[in-house]
């Protein structure tokens, strides 16, 4: 009998192989969290801070206020949606995002709900 090759269908072990993202997908969550981060610079600095991010991400969006150059600008957005692939609580971010459109302040009511 000829010898299976390691990436070819095995109906047996299905369960233990994981389910594999396509690099398009990635590219797809990759650019909402960066088009979140950018709803996110529009939030005052303040409700920024109340809302448990990671100060790295919060240095990010401190340096973003800081520069000026369009390109400059453009670059430090990537980088704070590569820092927001790595925070905890993106849902809890958008939600933010959302009250903030809203006109409410995100800090307050979601803090409340923690409670």
């Amino acid at each position: 009998m000829a010898r299976r090759k390691t990436y070819q269908y095995d109906a047996a072990n299905t369960d233990q192989q994981t389910e594999r993202v396509s690099r398009s997908q990635k590219k797809r969550e990759s650019s909402a969290l960066q088009e979140l981060g950018t709803e996110l610079a529009k939030l005052p600095l303040r409700e920024l801070e109340r809302l448990g991010i990671s100060p790295a991400l919060l240095g990010a969006f401190r340096d973003l206020g800081r520069i000026s150059s369009h390109e400059a600008k453009r670059r430090q957005m990537q980088y704070i949606g590569r820092l927001m692939r790595e925070e905890d609580n993106i849902e809890r971010l958008q939600d933010a995002v959302a009250l903030f459109k809203e006109g409410r302040r995100p800090s307050d009511v979601l803090l409340t709900e923690e409670d």
